[in-house]
């Protein structure tokens, strides 16, 4: 990412202004978190995910998902990919969520899309590798904050997810989001 040279001056409250640009650019919304440190003589503010502080959960939830229902899971943060079950899917780790995940996020909504019953899957991500037939999509809510989502996905075209792998999804999702209680 190219580096931005603005000036803002502090104000007698020790606030600045991110400036319009820098905000779009990096996604930073109103009401989203930013940690602030210091790295030797600079100060940096980066935005926080504190889902992204459960790892390990992250992996446990995602490839017990995988390992029950036979299909990738991929668990998400607001903005990008935080971890994925099964190998040819970690290409997805790490990049942007699209606009249309973002916003179903956002929106807390869960979602069962099944191509054969004529309902389109989330593009979840750029990546290549995800070109899905079916999908399962549960935004993680604790105290009503939104912190990401629990997705799997299916490339099968003549099957479709039930309401008991739903429960399943749901089941995650929840878990997850018991640690921000």
């Amino acid at each position: 990412m190219q580096e931005i040279g603005i000036v803002r001056r502090i104000d007698e409250l020790g606030r600045v202004v991110i400036p319009k640009e820098i905000r779009k650019t990096l996604r930073i919304r109103e009401g989203d978190p930013l940690e602030i440190y210091t790295n030797k003589e600079e100060l940096v503010f980066r935005k926080y995910s504190p889902i992204a502080t459960l790892s390990d959960s992250l992996k446990t939830v995602a490839d017990a998902l995988e390992e029950m229902l036979g299909k990738p899971c991929y668990i998400t943060d607001t903005d990008s990919v935080l971890y994925s079950s099964g190998g040819k899917t970690r290409a997805c780790v790490g990049k942007k969520l699209s606009q249309e995940a973002q916003q179903t996020i956002i929106d807390r909504k869960s979602v069962i899309a099944c191509k054969m019953k004529g309902t389109s899957p989330i593009k979840l991500c750029s990546c290549e590798e995800f070109n899905v037939e079916n999908q399962i999509f549960v935004p993680i809510i604790s105290a009503g904050d939104c912190y990401g989502a629990v997705v799997v996905c299916d490339k099968d075209k003549n099957a479709c997810f039930t309401s008991y792998d739903e429960k399943l999804v749901q089941m995650g999702a929840i878990f997850l989001a018991k640690h921000f209680e």
